[in-house]
């Protein structure tokens, strides 16, 4: 047996670790954004993210700074990071709809903070407050692309997946009643299932067949 014959079997627990590690890395990010709920929306977020906001140890937490709003609603921004960087190897091959959909995922690890650091009213920012608001629409649209452009390598159900992922962010809005910890939560999920179906690393890109 050659040397190259022998690769591929040699790569595969390498490969499967790395795809557990973007499966740990993804949850992470999602744990994170829903732990982080009541931290930033417990005055006006659901029902139940108000209850933890007063509760430990939540509340301690929120005291520990001085403007809890900000301070973690900033650091949403490694939600986004985590999530973005978990896809990315997978969505690169999803064509260039995936890549649109990753980059811009993280994209949100530099526009979060830049939003909520531009809370202030006498920011010179303030236009951009809520603008993380905007890029998840954008992530939710480009996963319509993303489903279009994955070819057929890609299992229907993860092609589905991805077209559905505005109504995904959606509802992580209606469960948390805030955004954008709410809908990345919901969008690390949808990241976790699509790293289990996405194709192998050998498997490339083939476009959808004409029709």
């Amino acid at each position: 047996m050659t040397i190259r014959e022998r690769a591929p079997g040699r790569a595969e627990p390498t490969l499967r670790a790395t795809r557990s590690a973007r499966l740990w890395l993804a949850g992470l990010g999602g744990a994170w954004s829903l732990f982080s709920t009541p931290l930033v929306a417990g005055d006006w977020g659901a029902t139940w993210v108000e209850a933890l906001s007063v509760s430990e140890p939540w509340r301690g937490l929120r005291a520990s700074v001085d403007d809890p709003y900000i301070v973690y609603g900033a650091l949403g921004g490694l939600s986004f990071l985590a999530i973005g960087l978990a896809l990315l190897p997978d969505l690169r091959r999803a064509g260039w709809g995936g890549s649109l959909l990753c980059w811009l995922v993280l994209a949100g690890a530099v526009v979060t903070p830049i939003s909520y650091l531009s809370t202030p009213a006498d920011a010179p920012t303030h236009a951009l407050w809520g603008s993380e608001g905007p890029l998840l629409v954008a992530v939710g649209l480009a996963g319509v692309l993303a489903a279009i452009t994955a070819g057929c390598r890609w299992p229907t159900w993860t092609r589905i997946l991805l077209g559905c992922s505005l109504p995904v962010l959606i509802v992580g809005v209606l469960v948390t009643g805030y955004y954008p910890h709410g809908p990345l939560a919901a969008l690390a999920i949808e990241a976790v299932a699509l790293i289990l179906g996405a194709p192998g690393a050998g498997a490339r890109h083939r476009p959808p067949p004409a029709r």
